[in-house]
C-alpha cells in the first residue's frame, strides 16, 4: 500500500486529522447543553450553524491556503494548520459560551487545509500514472477516521464531555511534530510561485484556475458529485429511523460499514489491475454508474437487508473523486497543484453549506404524510439525478 514513506506520513497526518474531527461528533449535543443550549430543537439549530461556519470558512479560504502552499511550500502550511487546529480544539474544550465555540469553528475552518495540502503534496511526489492511486490514500484515511473517530469520541464522552476535544487537540499537535521531524518539503525553490498580494484574494485564485477551459466543465461535475454526496451525512439517520425504525446504534453500525468499505475501496480495490488499467473516462463512468445505482436503490428500498447489499455499490462510487482529481492534477503545472486542490476543497466546502439544507428540505417533503407521494428516500433519488447529470457531462469533457 505504501511504496514511499512520505505517502505513509501523509496518510497518517490526514487520518489523525479526520479522527480529530470525528471524535467530537457524538458529544456536540452535550457540549451545547453545557454552554446553556439544552433544548433539542435549539441544539440542532446551533449545531447546524457551527458546522456551516466551518464549511463557509473552508469555502472562502481553501483556495488561498492552497496558493500559500504553492508559494511557501507544503510543509509550512501543514505545520501551521496543525497548530491552529490544536488551538481550535482547546478553545472548544474550554468554551463556556456559544461565542467561543463559533470562534473555535472559524479558526478550524480557516486552518482546515490539511486534506487539500496533503493532496497537493501527493501530487508533487507522484508520477502521472500513480496519482489516482495515491490520491485515493486520502479517501482511505477519511474512511478509517470516519470509523475510529466517533467510536473514540463516544467512549471518551462517557468520561467527560470535554475529554474528546482535548484528545483532538493532542492529535493535532502530534500531527505538527510528525510534519516537523519526519515530513520533508517537496517543492524546490525553483518550482515555488512568487508571492503577490492579490494571490491572498480567494476569488482571484478561483478565477485563475477556472480560466482553464477544460476545468470549467469538470469543476461543475465535481460540484454536482460533491453536492449529491451530502445526502449521506444530511439525512441518513432520519431516513433510517423513518423507513426502518433504526436505533442510534443501528445507524452508527451502518455508517461504520460504509466507512470500512470506503477504506477498502480507496486503499485496495482502486489498486487492482482491472481498475488500474481503465482509462480516466471509463473508471469515472463506472464509478458514477455505481453511484446512480446505489442512490436510486436507497431511494426506493424498503427491505432492510438490501441496504447492506447496496452499501458496497455506493462505496465503489467513491473512486470517482481521486480519479477526477488525478486527471485535473495532470493538466496543470507543478507550481499550481496547491491552488487546484484548494479550489476543489472550496467546492466541497460550498456543498457542505447548501447540501444539508437542500437534502433535509427534500426529506421533509418526501417524508410528510400530507405529501402527494410519500417517499422518505426522495433525497437519494434527487442525488441520483445529480450523479446522472454529471455522468452525461463527463462523457463530453473527458476523451
Amino acid at each position: 500500500m505504501f511504496k514511499d514513506i512520505r505517502i505513509a506520513l501523509i496518510f497518517g497526518v490526514v487520518l489523525l486529522d479526520i479522527i480529530g474531527i470525528g471524535v467530537i461528533f457524538p458529544i456536540i449535543p452535550d457540549l451545547l447543553k453545557e454552554v446553556g443550549i439544552d433544548k433539542t430543537s435549539s441544539a440542532a439549530f446551533w449545531g447546524g450553524l457551527l458546522s456551516s461556519s466551518y464549511a463557509f470558512m473552508q469555502f472562502v479560504f481553501s483556495p488561498t491556503i492552497g496558493t500559500l502552499s504553492d508559494i511557501f511550500g507544503r510543509r509550512p502550511v501543514l505545520l501551521i494548520a496543525s497548530l491552529l487546529l490544536g488551538i481550535d480544539y482547546l478553545l472548544m474544550g474550554f468554551a463556556e459560551n456559544i461565542l467561543i465555540l463559533f470562534i473555535g469553528r472559524i479558526i478550524g475552518g480557516l486552518a482546515g487545509g490539511t486534506i487539500a495540502t496533503g493532496t497537493a503534496y501527493l501530487a508533487d511526489i507522484s508520477d502521472t500514472k500513480d496519482k489516482k492511486k495515491n490520491f485515493a490514500i486520502i479517501g482511505a484515511a477519511f474512511g478509517l477516521g470516519f470509523i475510529l473517530g466517533p467510536i473514540i469520541g463516544g467512549l471518551m464522552g462517557e468520561i467527560s464531555v470535554r475529554a474528546p476535544f482535548f484528545l483532538s487537540a493532542l492529535l493535532s499537535f502530534l500531527n505538527f511534530f510528525l510534519c516537523l521531524f519526519l515530513l520533508p518539503e517537496t517543492l524546490k525553490l525553483g518550482t515555488k510561485n512568487k508571492f503577490r498580494i492579490k494571490k491572498l484574494n480567494p476569488f482571484f485564485n478561483l478565477s485563475y484556475v477556472i480560466k482553464i477551459p477544460l476545468f470549467k466543465g469538470l469543476f461543475f461535475c465535481f460540484f454536482l458529485i460533491a453536492f449529491a454526496n451530502t445526502v449521506y451525512p444530511a439525512i441518513w439517520s432520519f431516513w433510517g429511523r423513518e423507513v426502518f425504525g433504526w436505533s442510534s446504534g443501528m445507524i452508527g453500525f451502518t455508517l461504520a460499514c460504509y466507512g470500512f468499505l470506503l477504506f477498502i475501496v480507496q486503499a485496495f480495490v482502486i489498486r487492482l489491475k482491472f481498475f488500474d488499467k481503465l482509462s480516466t473516462k471509463n473508471l469515472t463512468l463506472f464509478s458514477l454508474t455505481c453511484g446512480i445505482v446505489a442512490l436510486v436503490s436507497f431511494g426506493l428500498v424498503r427491505v432492510e437487508i438490501l441496504v447492506f447489499v447496496i452499501i458496497p455499490v455506493a462505496a465503489l462510487s467513491e473512486m470517482v473523486n481521486p480519479t477526477l482529481k488525478a486527471f485535473m492534477s495532470n493538466q496543470i503545472s507543478e507550481k499550481d497543484q496547491g491552488i487546484l486542490q484548494g479550489v476543489l476543497n472550496s467546492i466541497v466546502g460550498f456543498t457542505s453549506i447548501i447540501g444539508p439544507i437542500s437534502m433535509s428540505y427534500i426529506f421533509s417533503i418526501g417524508a410528510s404524510k400530507n405529501s402527494l407521494i410519500y417517499n422518505p428516500g426522495a433525497p437519494f433519488l434527487f442525488a441520483g439525478c445529480l450523479f446522472f447529470a454529471s455522468l452525461i457531462l463527463i462523457r463530453r469533457f473527458l476523451t
